[in-house]
């Protein structure tokens, strides 16, 4: 099956996430962070194209008006004991200095809304739409990060359960997003499926908003007060 023809991610034009692009460093202090926790890291999928960035991976997704966290990360995904902890921590992405002009920009930050266990939950639940689940669906989009249960299917770790992803998916060699549905890390947990609030998820998508230090290669657990007060317009 050949995917839809994007080789990266386009920006979204209409909806909460058009609404929320490229908020302001001024807006981002207004921010309530009253015991807020952010789990920043480095996309490395994010490059730089005449001063504006390409998503040329699956995660973050973007697609279908909502953020996605599913298909990257998977160990600082389990890092947390319960699924329901995450819910209301905060996601900050981050380019590489490549891609930010020399410092790591800001690419996107979301309030965690909805946590799922498997991507069977995902594709059966309530909570997401049927329209976003299509926009996000590995088995037609190259950066699509939802895989669709099958009608046969099982058990929801094992990837013989799901449809495979169009052969032009980024996780396709290798069978790597075998490793997607059935991938242990800390304690030998599974990693949740990560859903942004849509009141509370911000894109960027030039590099205008950077941290101040460089950050570590590794994901790094703040207080979100903290992170935005260590911003800078650039």
């Amino acid at each position: 099956m050949s995917c839809i023809s994007d080789l990266s991610q386009p920006f979204p034009q209409t909806g909460h996430l058009a609404e929320n692009l490229n908020l302001s460093l001024d807006d981002l202090l207004k921010i309530d962070t009253t015991n807020a926790i952010v789990y920043s890291y480095i996309v490395r999928t994010v490059k730089n194209s005449e001063g504006h960035f390409i998503q040329t991976g699956s995660a973050p997704n973007f697609q279908g008006d909502v953020i996605t966290l599913c298909t990257c990360k998977h160990r600082m995904r389990t890092s947390l004991h319960k699924m329901l902890d995450w819910k209301n921590k905060w996601i900050a992405g981050f380019t590489g200095v490549e891609a930010g002009n020399g410092s790591n920009a800001l690419f996107y930050l979301m309030k965690v809304g909805y946590v799922f266990e498997s991507y069977s939950d995902f594709w059966n639940s309530k909570e997401i739409s049927r329209e976003t689940k299509q926009a996000k669906a590995a088995r037609f989009h190259r950066c699509g990060d939802i895989y669709e249960p099958k009608d046969t299917y099982s058990s929801p770790f094992d990837y013989q359960s799901y449809e495979r992803p169009c052969k032009e998916h980024s996780h396709y060699k290798d069978n790597i997003w075998h490793k997607d549905i059935d991938y242990k890390g800390y304690k030998r947990r599974k990693p949740v499926l990560l859903a942004g609030d849509t009141d509370y998820s911000f894109l960027w998508i030039k590099p205008e908003i950077v941290y101040n230090d460089r950050l570590p290669r590794n994901p790094k657990k703040l207080e979100l007060k903290d992170m935005i007060e260590n911003l800078k317009i650039v």
